[in-house]
């Protein structure tokens, strides 16, 4: 049987989600694409597969879709979706990609319900205040009833975002309410770093930018994180490099993009 159809390489979906704009899905599922196509351009398995990374920009604003083409990366094609094509775009996204994110508005309607139906992990970003908390327990209510559906479990994960470099009261009494809520944490958060928020910008991912060792290093680490949930189906890149490798990388060529511009 060969790779392409080999159904340990069924293309998974990662769907960024919440019934809260403003919580950082975006830059997620920026962070997201473009490792996981940092780590394609890398990879040197004999049988590579499709190298191309699918994200669906189902947000009516397209902010994903705007700074995607800033970045200008030939491992990434963003398509612009919305509730009425996005499981005929999902479908052809799974078969040209070896990883599919979606973006999805800051509300609970029918493309979220179907992007959590079809997805392999849900990850609902959000930020150390109650009222993240709340919205959080609607976005897993929204991916639960999705489960049903479908009739199988959906893993997903709260992703805290934008915390502070140091740790602050207000983030362990936040971390405690999600646990107590029964919302499952991924280990690794996206922490509050200038990098994150030059790179809507500028087009420049972390490790391109610039100072953005630190902020790299948390990418490579949540990445990580996020590879190992969804399994082997991606196995030969959830080994990210270490931050001093991510570091020289940053300051050396950079093959896989072209024309990075700025809107600065």
């Amino acid at each position: 049987m060969s790779r392409a159809t080999s159904p340990e390489r069924k293309t998974p979906i990662v769907a960024l989600a919440s019934t809260k704009g403003g919580v950082g899905k975006t830059t997620l599922a920026y962070v997201l694409a473009t490792e996981v196509a940092r780590r394609l351009a890398l990879d040197t398995s004999p049988t590579p597969w499709r190298r191309r990374v699918t994200c669906i920009d189902a947000d009516p604003n397209r902010t994903l879709a705007q700074v995607l083409q800033l970045t200008k990366d030939r491992l990434i094609t963003c398509i612009e979706s919305d509730s009425d094509r996005l499981l005929a775009d999902l479908r052809h996204a799974q078969a040209e990609s070896d990883l599919v994110v979606i973006d999805l508005e800051g509300t609970a309607n029918q493309a979220m319900l179907y992007a959590a139906a079809k997805s392999d992990l849900v990850l609902v970003p959000a930020q150390p205040s109650r009222f993240d908390v709340v919205e959080a327990v609607k976005t897993i209510g929204v991916v639960r009833r999705a489960a049903d559906l479908v009739g199988r479990e959906i893993a997903h994960r709260v992703v805290l975002s934008r915390t502070p470099v140091l740790r602050q009261r207000v983030a362990d009494h936040s971390r405690a309410q999600f646990v107590r809520a029964g919302l499952p944490l991924l280990p690794v958060e996206l922490v509050q770093r200038a990098a994150f928020q030059s790179m809507t910008y500028t087009g420049k991912p972390p490790w391109l930018q610039d100072g953005g060792e630190q902020a790299a290093a948390n990418v490579v680490s949540l990445v990580d994180a996020v590879l190992h949930i969804i399994g082997p189906r991606l196995s030969s890149l959830t080994i990210g490099a270490a931050p001093e490798s991510v570091a020289t990388q940053a300051r050396g060529p950079k093959p896989q993009l072209e024309d990075v511009q700025s809107i600065a």
